[in-house]
């Protein structure tokens, strides 16, 4: 997707609508999309996000599954992972940064919108806030990320967390919902006992 919108939080409108025609006009404004042609270039664009992400998930090569996310519009460093089975926001991809170093080790889920039914948006509001995962941060299998959440950098994320709230750099983060579980000593930069096998980005 193009970069139409600022990347911060900003509140989503509720909308349920029955016809597929009227929820299609309503989204190609939301996306930024005017002028001639603007519904269908949408549509097309939207089929192919979803072709993307659902290939993305199994091709058998990190480096092809960062190339699929980085023509969705996800922002990607260098030396990052991405295992199988990654699910990255369907709707907004370019609302998410993945910084050098990173590694995410399958089945992890990155949300960037919340979007309630009608009935529960007393409860919960609809909003958009970008996603950004820090330099070197390691997030394990089975992690879901909700939407703006930072992990900090050289942070590990334990399998099966729920992060929705920001994780501070340099921690073990797990459970749900995610929290510190563990601290690491730095020294000159790098978390001791870590050393001979981290490397700084210079």
């Amino acid at each position: 997707m193009k970069d139409y919108l600022p990347l911060t939080k900003q509140p989503l409108p509720n909308h349920v609508e029955r016809s597929f025609f009227q929820a299609w006009k309503r989204t190609t404004k939301e996306h930024g999309y005017t002028g001639f042609m603007a519904m269908p270039r949408f549509l097309y664009r939207r089929m192919m996000d979803h072709f993307w992400q659902v290939i993305s998930r199994v091709v058998p090569y990190s480096g092809i599954r960062i190339k699929l996310h980085r023509w969705r519009g996800v922002k990607i460093g260098k030396g990052v992972h991405i295992g199988p089975m990654v699910t990255i926001d369907d709707v907004y991809p370019n609302f998410v940064i993945i910084e050098d170093g990173v590694s995410l080790a399958g089945q992890n889920y990155i949300l960037t919108h919340n979007k309630p039914l009608e009935y529960h948006k007393l409860l919960s509001e609809a909003f958009l806030a970008p996603v950004i995962i820090k330099k070197n941060a390691w997030i394990a299998i089975g992690v879901t990320i909700l939407p703006g959440v930072t992990i900090g950098e050289g942070a590990i994320v334990a399998s099966g967390a729920v992060v929705s709230k920001d994780v501070p750099p340099n921690v073990l983060a797990g459970g749900v919902p995610a929290k510190v579980i563990k601290e690491f000593e730095m020294k000159d930069g790098v978390p001791v006992g870590f050393k001979k096998y981290y490397t700084p980005n210079p």
